[in-house]
């Protein structure tokens, strides 16, 4: 071509764009230039066929954002609108910034997409991209991954230390057991390469080559290390390790070192040895059989136990030592040794004179390590006469009360267990009868433990004696037994026990000089009637057991299906009622009291209210005898007193004319030793006057140990504090000992008031026992008075005060403050 040519020069353009656009179609790379306004410029077959778009749309000047769209509209840029995608990249290239990627297309192939600003004589022209497909290289980098992975897996997997140094000596590779054989840091590994110099250091300032100076050493092992040679040799490290240690030398100056543990090699003698002691002087018998269980050795302790010589017991078979009433246990042992190779149980063994003894026995087949064929076995006994013995008793303690004798509740269980699947089979009837003492705990609190004891013990030869050979007696603990009666044909069959019972348990006990009466409250349940387990008629029996109670004692009862019902209540009163005080729920209300004229107020009455923040209002009948059963009325009473007393205060410091709180006192309140200290200290962290609290006590309670009860009254008598009889009339109290308490009132019950207009007898008792406590030289309260007749007639007779809804209903603090203020002022 000749340039000077003047119509040369056009072709010579010509031809160098053809050879340019030849270039860009040859490249096996795709390439696009776009112009200064994103309008395509040039690009070739492999940009389209990379980038999978249109041929029809790629034409000269094609802007940017409608190439894009393409691929936007295949989601290849990800979810959401694809017009947002366009914007934001057709933003990101009007930045015209240099850019580098790898992007993986939908089809899987991966592009390294590189981006340059293409500048004209240092203006901004356009923008060149080039898109190489990476993929064959991605999948051998994957593929190298890979590799690596492996080989680092298969040296973690194998379970010697393993190193490779290269010739510099520094450490290229290692597997885990490295470190944790040799014990050494992670903190030496953290800054790569690692040395051996470094690990030479570590171990000799350890101490792991000896004594020395490190230094020393480690100049010495350096010098070995720079010159690497086959090795092979033990080294037993300051714990008393010992590692086998191979190197191997590689073409490259390179060497893999690789650290087996032969510790157990090494002690693997010295086992063998410590086996023979053992074998000749272990007091377990020791026999090694054939295939066929004829004996090949014995150690001292089998000849001794079976008192027979090793020449005897040498060629004969092992189960000749098994004693023949045992026959099914050598069938057994033999058929798991044929199927299992190993047994292990009890078994009766026989000695040279005939004579059997319990041992324990362990049987092994040891295999033969070449063909897998049984060789012999190991057969390991003990005589276990003493633990056997041991055993006896203490399954006999653990099964029976060591009070009376009896199966205890473990036992109970084990038989109802045993006895109920049988009795389903048979369609057979069982009886529960569940025994609780009346008066036991009044006995034992006040006569002692002792008196209790000797007490229980009688009434379990008692209760033995009235049962057939067949049913069973348990004591579960304190006052309570239970019989078993298996195989009865009616309830009536039970009745008939439970009244045998009720007469045995009628005539005194004598216990340390004491004459002694209780009676039983049995309850009743029969399986399957009425449960189908044993937990189910054990529970259905203690509740009829409680009915029985409930039913005025020393008489029993059949289960029936309400009284869950009402045991389900009583579990829900008793659960609620543990935190009534910790969640202040517990409130008082005062009961006004008046002389019987009317004229003014003489005292409150202080009664319990409980408000459940669910419930509502419960009443006092459901959870005051829940409380006494379960022994919290005494910590509510103590809590009540206290109350009582700051509140009565608390009224005559503002103001009120000193006035008399009546507070009720249960059983189990007046049955606690300190409980006049608690009495005490109620009054004094109140500040009330003594004078000025009553204390209501029932008749039943005084009744319960009368000489107990005279002692405490007296006792606070003698704190100036006023005792009350309540209920008088309803219990069965002795005159003669009703007038040794030092009482300063009765109290006549609401159920005599109730009907004294109508009802002659309830009459006749008021007015007797107004007339009785006047004898007395006792002031009379009369509870429960409501209308102006009964009033009339009690006030025509004497009564000395009454209290009740004509005067007043129960009122709050507040409340009760305002009505005694205004009747003292009306006065």
């Amino acid at each position: 071509m000749n340039i000077d040519t003047p119509n040369s020069a056009p072709d010579d353009s010509r031809r160098r764009l053809a050879y340019l656009q030849a270039v860009v179609s040859s490249l096996p790379q795709g390439i696009s230039v776009f112009d200064e306004a994103l309008r395509l410029r040039v690009w070739n077959d492999e940009f389209i066929e990379m980038l999978d778009l249109p041929p029809g749309l790629v034409v000269d000047g094609v802007s940017f954002a409608d190439l894009v769209r393409i691929p936007a509209q295949r989601g290849e840029y990800g979810p959401g609108d694809p017009e947002h995608h366009v914007e934001r990249l057709n933003a990101l290239a009007m930045a015209f910034q240099p850019h580098r990627f790898e992007r993986t297309r939908p089809g899987g192939r991966t592009h390294l997409v590189h981006g340059e600003p293409l500048l004209i004589d240092g203006v901004l022209a356009g923008f060149i991209t080039t898109y190489t497909d990476i993929t064959e290289r991605k999948t051998a980098e994957e593929e190298l991954r890979h590799q690596h992975a492996l080989l680092e897996t298969v040296i973690e997997a194998i379970p010697c230390a393993v190193t490779l140094f290269d010739s510099k000596l520094n450490l290229l590779l290692h597997n885990r057991e490295f470190l944790k054989l040799l014990d050494l840091p992670e903190q030496l590994f953290a800054k790569p390469p690692t040395t051996i110099e470094a690990i030479f250091r570590y171990n000799a300032e350890r101490g792991e080559y000896g004594p020395g100076d490190p230094e020393s050493i480690v100049r010495a092992l350096l010098a070995r290390a720079r010159h690497p040679v086959a090795h092979h040799f033990e080294r037993t490290r300051p714990n008393g390790q010992t590692l086998d240690v191979r190197g191997v030398p590689l073409d490259d100056g390179s060497i893999v070192t690789v650290y087996t543990d032969v510790s157990e090699r090494r002690a693997s003698a010295e086992r063998e040895q410590l086996a023979q002691v053992v074998f000749n002087h272990t007091p377990a018998g020791i026999v090694v059989s054939d295939e066929n269980h004829r004996i090949l050795s014995v150690n001292p302790a089998a000849t001794g136990m079976t008192v027979r010589s090793a020449d005897e017991l040498c060629g004969a078979s092992v189960l000749d030592l098994i004693q023949a009433d045992d026959l099914w246990k050598r069938e057994q042992l033999h058929a798991s040794l044929v199927l299992h190779g190993s047994w292990r149980g009890e078994i009766a063994m026989r000695r040279h004179d005939g004579q059997s003894f319990p041992a324990s026995l362990r049987v092994n087949r040891v295999e033969d390590s070449g063909n897998n064929l049984p060789r012999h076995y190991i057969w390991i006994f003990a005589d276990i006469t003493e633990r056997k013995e041991a055993e006896a008793r203490m399954q006999h303690i653990a099964q029976h009360d060591s009070l009376t004798g009896l199966p205890n509740r473990l036992a109970l269980l084990m038989r109802l267990g045993q006895l109920l699947p049988e009795a389903r089979r048979h369609e057979w009837k069982v009886g529960i009868m569940f025994i609780d003492l009346d008066r036991f705990k009044i006995i034992n609190d006040t006569l002692g433990h002792q008196v209790g004891d000797e007490m229980l013990r009688e009434v379990a030869c008692r209760l033995s004696g009235v049962v057939r050979e067949t049913d069973f007696v348990a004591r579960l603990g304190g006052d309570e037994f239970v019989v078993i009666l298996p195989g009865i044909a009616n309830p009536g069959d039970a009745a008939l026990v439970a009244s045998k019972i009720v007469n045995a348990l009628s005539t005194p006990i004598e216990a340390e000089g004491h004459e002694l009466h209780t009676s039983p409250s049995i309850g009743i349940s029969l399986f399957p009637d009425d449960g189908a387990d044993g937990d189910s008629i054990l529970k259905n029996a203690d509740t009829a057991m409680y009915h029985a109670k409930s039913a005025g004692r020393n008489n029993y009862q059949f289960f029936a299906a309400d009284m869950n019902q009402i045991a389900t209540e009583r579990l829900d009163i008793e659960r609620k009622l543990r935190h009534a005080i910790s969640r202040n729920e517990l409130a008082l209300v005062y009961q006004p009291q008046f002389r019987a004229d009317g004229s003014r107020p003489t005292g409150v009455e202080a009664l319990l209210r409980w408000h459940h923040p669910v419930d509502g209002m419960i009443s006092p009948d459901r959870f005051i005898p829940v409380a006494e059963e379960t022994g919290m009325i005494v910590e509510i009473g103590d809590w009540v007193m206290l109350t009582a007393c700051r509140e009565m205060k608390h009224w005559i410091d503002s103001g009120l004319p000193p006035l008399r709180v009546a507070v009720n006192v249960s059983a189990r309140q007046l049955r606690r030793r300190d409980f006049c200290e608690t009495v005490a200290g109620a009054l004094a962290e109140s500040g009330l006057p003594a004078e000025l609290l009553e204390l209501e006590i029932t008749e039943s309670s005084v009744m319960e140990n009368p000489q107990e009860a005279i002692h405490i009254l007296q006792r606070l008598g003698r704190m100036g504090i006023s005792l009350a009889i309540d209920d008088f009339g309803t219990g069965y109290s002795s005159l003669a000992y009703l007038k040794l308490f030092p009482i300063d009132h009765l109290k006549i019950d609401r159920s005599f008031v109730r009907d004294i207009e109508h009802d002659l007898n309830d009459r006749a008792i008021a007015f007797g026992t107004i007339a009785l406590a006047h004898s007395l030289g006792l002031n009379v309260i009369a509870e429960g008075v409501e209308t102006e007749d009964q009033l009339e007639l009690l006030r025509s007779n004497g009564c000395d005060e009454v209290q009740g809804y004509l005067f007043s209903k129960p009122l709050n603090n507040a409340g009760a403050f305002a009505f005694l203020h205004a009747a003292e002022r009306a006065e």
